[in-house]
């Protein structure tokens, strides 16, 4: 009941296949994992863009950014069930809180590392506070940027998963939850590996994107 064979999984992942139910939980995950991910990502680089140049904005949001970064998260999860509902939304937000402290955190950290030498000479050419922002500062936090998009994948995916086992009826967390109450340990694995196989993709795809994007920096000896 415990353990399960790699050959037995992938049958299990085909015959899912092939029924059109991965495919369906799939899709339902993918929906609330893009809604709140996304959104997590433009609020947190904008929050911590805007804290990490601003000493009033991360005064304001400081102790916000410590009690959410110190807090048990998933528990706020039935206050969500409360406002929202169970279904898509209540997971989207907890998808969401779970991210956003993450990627504020790391912008913020990165925006403050900034080289003071950078905005000197920006400054030096006429830079207005919004150039240094969006033409210096960001791009030369985007190292910090990405490590906490990063780890707020798979945060984000935490609340995906968290939220599909105890109010849904669809998605991969859903389908973990399922098979797990009756006992079928190698469609439930079979799930967690989509999980898996899905967080390793996102960040893939963000280490591309951060190949792009810091393309411009040089190494020590350049």
């Amino acid at each position: 009941f415990f353990i399960s064979q790699p050959s037995a999984i992938a049958v299990s992942l085909g015959r899912a296949a092939q029924s059109g139910e991965l495919w369906h939980n799939l899709a339902v995950s993918l929906r609330e994992f893009a809604i709140g991910y996304s959104a997590s990502v433009v609020v947190g680089i904008l929050a911590g863009a805007l804290a990490g140049r601003f000493r009033t904005v991360e005064y304001a949001l400081d102790p916000f950014l410590w009690f959410l970064y110190s807090a048990p998260l998933i528990s706020f999860y039935p206050i969500f069930v409360l406002w929202f509902g169970l279904g898509v939304r209540a997971v989207i937000a907890i998808t969401f809180l779970l991210s956003v402290t993450q990627i504020t955190v790391s912008t913020l950290s990165g925006v403050q590392n900034v080289n003071p030498g950078l905005l000197r000479a920006a400054r030096s050419f006429g830079a207005s506070e919004r150039d240094l922002l969006w033409k210096v500062v960001l791009p030369a936090s985007v190292p910090m940027v990405i490590a906490g998009l990063r780890l707020g994948i798979g945060r984000a995916l935490m609340g995906v998963v968290v939220g599909e086992l105890f109010g849904a009826t669809a998605g991969l967390g859903f389908s973990i939850a399922y098979y797990g109450a009756l006992l079928k340990t190698t469609d439930m694995i079979a799930s967690l590996v989509v999980i898996v196989v899905l967080g390793v993709l996102c960040t893939q795809a963000l280490s591309a994107v951060e190949a792009r994007f810091d393309s411009w920096r040089t190494g020590p000896g350049s």
